[in-house]
């Protein structure tokens, strides 16, 4: 029997780009043929109501290609699609270690996570489980139920806003493994209950608070005292320009022995607040700082805080690194870094 030359096999299916009738054909000829240069195409797929039914063609006619997946995101709306059509091809994708959940539209009830999900989630071994922050479930009670249906866990990233807690019939027990956290909704609200859940609470050593409000300062300040022994990485990303301000007299680090790695986003005045209030509790020679700052006006920026008496104060530091960018346009503003620089001078700049 002829074979098709090898060395040909890889040039002709990237012609095919995504043609998947003729990939399809390829998995009928040979059911483990599968060409290497292909390969970071299927590590990193998005499911849609429009390409559901093409990749279980292809998962379907090859058996290699579900081994290759490791990222998965779920854009989903209704629950007809995710039983008959998503969920099969979940059950087959046994080395995803990180899934995305992002409904389309307002209409995921609880039934769609608890019930269609849980047939696939404990299957997949996931390290790592992310709403996205255009989610829109009914209630925390969704979110949290499907973290449970995942023993391994090691990260959850909880993004969008919940209408009402939900019914917690019986007190959920996410998983022992969970040890990062990144929220970008409300804070108040996640935080509070997180901390009600008392022994029950997994022991978090990575934390990533974003957008944090004015209003959720008492909570994440209440929740950091009770975190910080344990902390290794500190990541605080402020929304309002007095949020920063107002939490640094409350922020209280003495006991976070671990924290190797510490971030600031934000404003610049509430920053250096930030920093001048926790630099005196950590030992800054195992700790790597991260400053990113918010700002359109290069002037007032360079001059009006007082760089150069931080600058002594960071300087045992491990690694202190600055970057600016534009609030609006989100782009780095490398003119304003470069002034700051010649006067936060321990500082590496991250320009681009």
């Amino acid at each position: 029997m002829k074979r098709f030359p090898s060395e040909l096999e890889d040039i002709v299916v990237d012609f095919c780009h995504e043609d998947h009738a003729t990939l399809a054909a390829c998995g009928l000829v040979c059911r483990s043929w599968l060409p290497t240069s292909r390969y970071h195409l299927f590590s990193s797929i998005t499911l849609t109501a429009k390409n559901v039914r093409d990749f279980l063609d292809i998962v379907s006619l090859s058996p290699v290609v579900p081994s290759l997946v490791q990222d998965v995101e779920l854009r989903f709306s209704g629950i007809s699609l995710l039983d008959l059509e998503v969920v099969p091809i979940l059950v087959r994708l046994t080395r995803t270690a990180r899934l995305t959940l992002r409904p389309a539209r307002d209409e995921v009830t609880l039934a769609v996570c608890t019930s269609s999900l849980s047939r696939a989630l404990p299957s997949l071994g996931l390290l790592h489980l992310k709403f996205d922050f255009k989610s829109r479930f009914e209630s925390l009670q969704q979110v949290i139920a499907c973290a449970c249906l995942c023993p391994n866990l090691e990260s959850l990233e909880v993004g969008g806003s919940w209408m009402k807690r939900g019914d917690f019939p019986v007190p959920p027990q996410l998983p022992k493994t969970l040890h990062t956290l990144i929220l970008t909704c409300d804070l108040d609200y996640f935080l509070t209950w997180f901390m009600g859940l008392e022994d029950r609470m997994p022991v978090i050593q990575h934390l990533y608070l974003h957008h944090i409000a004015g209003r959720e300062v008492a909570t994440v300040a209440r929740y950091l005292q009770a975190a910080a022994a344990d902390l290794k990485t500190l990541s605080l990303a402020f929304r309002d320009n007095d949020a920063a301000e107002n939490l640094a007299p409350r922020l209280d680090l003495a006991e976070s022995t671990d924290l190797r790695d510490l971030q600031f986003e934000g404003h610049a005045a509430g920053v250096v607040s930030c920093l001048s209030a926790v630099i005196p509790q950590l030992d800054l020679c195992t700790t790597e700082i991260t400053i990113t700052l918010r700002c359109r006006n290069g002037q007032d920026l360079v001059h009006a805080h007082p760089w150069v008496e931080l600058d002594d104060k960071l300087r045992p530091a491990k690694r202190v690194t600055l970057a600016v960018i534009d609030p609006l346009t989100q782009k780095p503003r490398n003119d304003i870094a470069l002034g700051i620089l010649t006067q936060l001078t321990c500082a590496e700049g991250m320009l681009s």
